[in-house]
């Protein structure tokens, strides 16, 4: 009797689940909350003046001073995003952040409002959108436009969810008291995120999703390049090369005008509902809805940008972002309100799911973190022109008309410069196609036939 051997028969290996989708999770987590704080400062405006006798221009002096502080640092953190620890500077922001937001409770004056929220909690903010959009790129190179859309989904699900929180704790306990509550939640969630994240993804042995390694990076093309005879120059430095850039000033164009155009109605538009007749609830609910409504927008845009490219898609989303806003000028009717709420909403939250990639496509993986950067600053004067400028024409006109056509057209404006960015990919898509086509040379012309004699 022959014994038979019996070899142990291999098991499949079950793929496991992608580190990235936990980026992916952790990134959402930052938006949600950092958005929420930020943009439910529209709902702190009028108790706050009430309470302390503040004007709105005063306050929303505070939120110009929070975005250019922000800009600031974003400007000061790209220039080395690409070299330092992305998961050490998001921790190192996420202190200083929450200690502002608690240290904001505390505040007595006008200018420790300032101190606290506009230059502490400001300064540490500075690091959570540039961080995030830097690890989608890095984690992801297929479906970017999708899991760009559901982490920037964060900056509509953090507002509606905090809004109507916000206001109830306002009404229960007190502006202090909910600024207490948020830095405490702020730190839980944020100190959560931070232990998920992973700087890239080659520190883990993975590669990004759906990286082809055939295909050639291409390199970013300056405004006038010209050829340089003699000996070879010193190489420029990141932010040389990007301020060279044609694109650059484009994106940075449209970034501020964007940004003028909607932090005016996130801003403002709860203190107009309120003036127009609508309950506090209700008035922040057309900020929630807007938000909510924003989330669809984000996901529906970033799949949009995966099929027709994300440029088309900037263009189409701002060109809603600042048509819609004329819905604005003197409505009163509360089905309006909620009405322009889900339309503004959708277009606006496609607007900034684009950006991160558009970026990428303009700077290429080298100089994406001072260009995504550099862009940032130009939007976060944008947010602090426009957050100012809706309450200090409050102040002198008791409306807000004036306010929602500056918004109209500084949203057209943008929609314009992006059309035009547009085109130049266009242009530079049929200038490589001629370059990659061979060049068919001209058959020589046959020699006359000697005449007979």
């Amino acid at each position: 009797m022959t014994a038979t051997s019996h070899a142990p028969t291999a098991e499949p290996v079950k793929e496991r689940l992608f580190y990235g989708w936990i980026i992916l999770l952790a990134c959402f987590m930052v938006t949600t909350v950092a958005s929420g704080t930020m943009m439910g400062f529209g709902v702190f405006i009028t108790p706050m003046a009430e309470d302390m006798g503040w004007s709105h221009s005063a306050l929303s002096f505070s939120y110009a001073m929070s975005a250019m502080v922000t800009g600031v640092g974003v400007l000061i953190i790209g220039s080395f995003m690409h070299t330092h620890s992305v998961r050490f500077i998001f921790f190192i922001s996420t202190i200083v952040h929450c200690f502002g937001i608690y240290m904001t409770s505390t505040a007595t004056s006008i200018e420790g409002f300032y101190f606290w929220y506009g230059f502490i909690a400001s300064a540490g903010r500075s690091a959570f959108f540039l961080s995030t959009t830097t690890l989608m790129t890095r984690w992801f190179e297929k479906r970017r436009g999708l899991v760009m859309g559901i982490m920037m989904s964060g900056n509509g699900v953090g507002p509606f969810v905090f809004s109507p929180i916000i206001t109830w704790m306002i009404f229960q306990w007190g502006w202090q008291t909910a600024y207490v509550v948020l830095s405490v939640v702020m730190t839980v969630f944020l100190t959560a995120s931070c232990a998920l994240i992973r700087n890239h993804p080659h520190e883990m042995g993975l590669t990004p999703y759906g990286h082809n390694p055939d295909a050639a990076p291409v390199q970013p093309r300056p405004v006038s390049p010209t050829k340089v005879s003699g000996p070879p120059r010193k190489e420029r430095s990141l932010w040389g090369d990007v301020l060279r850039m044609e694109g650059f000033w484009a994106l940075a164009s449209i970034n501020f005008f964007c940004c003028l155009c909607h932090s005016i109605p996130l801003v403002h538009v709860v203190g107009f509902a309120l003036n127009a007749g609508l309950s506090a609830f209700a008035a922040s609910w057309v900020l929630s809805i807007m938000s909510i409504s924003s989330v669809i927008g984000r996901i529906y845009w970033g799949m949009f940008a995966d099929r027709h490219g994300a440029r088309f898609a900037l263009t189409i989303t701002l060109f809603m972002q600042g048509a819609l806003i004329l819905w604005l000028v003197n409505t009163q009717d509360p089905v309006i309100f909620f009405l322009y709420a889900v339309l503004w909403g959708f277009g606006y939250g496609g607007v900034g799911t684009q950006y991160g990639m558009v970026s990428r496509e303009v700077f290429g993986q080298r100089l994406f973190g001072p260009g995504y950067a550099g862009q940032n600053a130009f939007a976060m004067v944008g947010m602090s022109v426009g957050g100012f400028l809706g309450g200090y024409l409050f102040d002198i006109s008791h409306g807000y008309v004036t306010s929602w056509l500056i918004s109209f057209t500084a949203g057209l404006i943008s929609s314009f410069v992006a059309m035009d960015l547009l085109v130049q990919n266009e242009r530079a898509k049929a200038a490589q196609a001629a370059a990659a086509a061979p060049v068919v040379q001209p058959l020589p012309a046959p020699e006359p036939a000697a005449s007979a004699v």
